[in-house]
């Protein structure tokens, strides 16, 4: 008779886990996962004290060995993404995603071979569509799109009063906050931040000219020069990266783990719940003890007559005068203080890669680099004592050079993903029903042969002379998003990259070091939330010593 009941028992658990799943996958779940989890374990440690531990193990296991099976049985035959090819185990689990992603910390190659394999459009997640149609970028991203952000953007919390801007789901409460970002990023603010980043500019050059014809490692350097500049611009500190040689404490544990962040960024709700374990974050502590610090100096020092000279000041003053586009709580201010350095798609990833990138085919085209430089010597003929930016931006070719390197070399691989609404969304044949986060990757659909002439060459002649002729215009070309969610400090960081790119062409030849081939630097790039690159050893001599 026990065995009986127990055996009852179990299949009412069994049962349970079933219109568990029916009732949940209505739902948007990821915003409830941790209240689940944590119910989980206490419930199950209450039936424990209750009924003791076979119980308890049979009754769990019973739960959840039904709950699994159904939901593994209805993403496979009955999810509303059933239809769209892709791997069996993407289909069923977000896990699969994080598998590929640890294997080699290149999950875009990963998604490569899946879309050579699938097609165009590869289911990638159990409600995620991976796109590959230049036909999805206005409609996912575009002015008017009717996408929001998808559940990726829920992996630090889904409070939109305690997260950043970044972060933010909602359209309405973004668009708002924006105002304040767009603030700090205006013609005028720029036009504060300009002689300061033409200082860091100088300052690398200086550490350049002290190295000459040694190796440098410009993957270092380079995101030295861009830290440096988020430092000035973003809090008006100096990181002094490019002074000591050496990163800054509080950036260095954000990159020892950005690895980390890379894989599990693929299940955006385990994320989540691991950030809320005591001490889980530890390796983050310094750095958001940094940023919670500047935040605190900044209330204290805080002057309403001064003319804001950061992007943090900028934040600050959206919440002093009570303005609607202000952080909504002391904890979103802290986080926003945190988007301005490593957040996806923000000025620095972009302009530290970018910068990289743009050395390294100084080096591989020496042809390229000449142009550039012939180019540079026209516009300011009394060299760099002449310099000015106003100059600068008139030489158009160092505008296709950036771009070119933005083509090829993205500092975001995948893309931000966006959820379809609830009537779904249509991408030429092909509907594709709400409620599914759908993405372009970027790295791939910039590189498609279909769309792109030479798709594999560098040529940045396809932004310039040689724009109608390579269809240029009709290419999809996405490197700082598009439409409402926008990376704000795009003008930052073309000002950042035509400011340092210039000083460097001015005053250096750029070669490989001795040993150097970049095959490294061009084929290893890891997919770590933003690009992490492969060291690249460059060697820079003076140009009136080399003519």
């Amino acid at each position: 008779m026990a065995a009986t009941g127990l055996f009852q028992e179990a299949g009412a658990a069994a049962l349970l886990g079933v219109l568990f799943h029916l009732v949940v996958c209505q739902i948007e779940f990821e915003l409830v996962m941790f209240h689940f989890m944590a119910a989980s374990v206490f419930g199950a440690l209450g039936l424990l004290y209750t009924v003791g531990f076979l119980r308890t193990a049979i009754l769990v296991t019973s739960f959840n060995t039904a709950l699994l099976g159904s939901i593994g049985i209805y993403r496979l035959l009955f999810h509303r993404l059933r239809k769209f090819p892709g791997p069996i185990g993407a289909k069923i689990t977000k896990f699969h995603a994080a598998t590929l992603a640890a294997k080699d910390v290149q999950y875009y190659k990963e998604l490569a071979k899946m879309h050579a394999q699938y097609g165009d459009i590869v289911r990638t997640g159990p409600r995620e569509l991976s796109v590959l149609r230049p036909a999805a970028v206005p409609i996912l991203y575009g002015p008017n799109s009717e996408t929001r952000k998808s559940t990726w953007y829920g992996q630090t919390g889904n409070d939109p009063k305690k997260c950043s801007i970044h972060m933010t789901r909602d359209f309405e409460q973004h668009r708002v906050r924006r105002r304040a970002w767009d603030r700090g990023f205006s013609i005028k603010a720029l036009g504060t931040y300009e002689p300061r980043i033409k200082a860091k500019a100088d300052l690398l050059v200086e550490q350049l000219a002290k190295s000459t014809i040694k190796p440098m490692d410009m993957t270092k350097w380079s995101m030295f020069f861009s830290f440096d500049v988020m430092g000035d611009v973003g809090f008006g500190k100096d990181f002094n990266n490019l002074n000591s040689g050496i990163e800054h404490p509080a950036i260095q544990g954000v990159h020892s783990h950005m690895t980390m962040l890379g894989i599990m960024s693929t299940v955006p709700w385990l994320l989540n719940a691991l950030g809320s374990i005591p001490g889980a974050a530890a390796g983050y502590s310094e750095f958001f003890s940094f940023c919670a610090g500047q935040i605190r100096e900044k209330h204290k020092t805080w002057n309403s007559d001064k003319y804001p000279q950061d992007i943090v000041s900028w934040l600050l003053k959206a919440v002093k005068e009570n303005e609607p586009s202000a952080s909504p709580s002391p904890e979103a201010l802290e986080d926003d203080s945190r988007v301005v350095i490593i957040a996806g798609r923000q000025v620095h990833e972009t302009t530290a890669t970018t910068l990289a990138g743009v050395l390294f085919f100084l080096a591989k085209h020496p042809e390229k680099q000449r142009k550039l430089q012939q180019l540079l010597d026209k516009a300011m003929p009394g060299g760099y004592s002449q310099w000015s930016y106003e100059q600068v931006k008139s030489v158009s070719y160092i505008d296709d050079f950036i771009n070119e390197t933005l083509r090829l070399r993205p500092a975001l691989l995948t893309g931000g993903a966006r959820v379809t609404p609830a009537k779904g969304i249509q991408i030429e044949e092909t509907y594709i029903p709400g409620n599914t986060n759908v993405v372009v990757p970027v790295s791939l659909i910039q590189r498609d042969p279909r769309w792109w002439q030479r798709a594999d060459e560098f040529v940045p002649e396809r932004f310039g002379e040689a724009r109608d002729e390579m269809e240029t215009a009709h290419a999809p070309y996405l490197p700082f998003s598009l439409g409402a969610y926008s990376c704000p400090g795009k003008n930052l960081a073309q000002l950042s990259l035509r400011t340092s790119v210039s000083a460097i062409a001015q005053n250096f030849n750029v070669a490989f070091a001795p040993g150097e081939t970049g095959e490294a630097f061009e084929n290893e790039a890891l997919d770590t939330f933003t690009v992490t690159l492969a060291p690249l050893q460059l060697v820079f001599t003076p140009r009136d010593a080399s003519s």
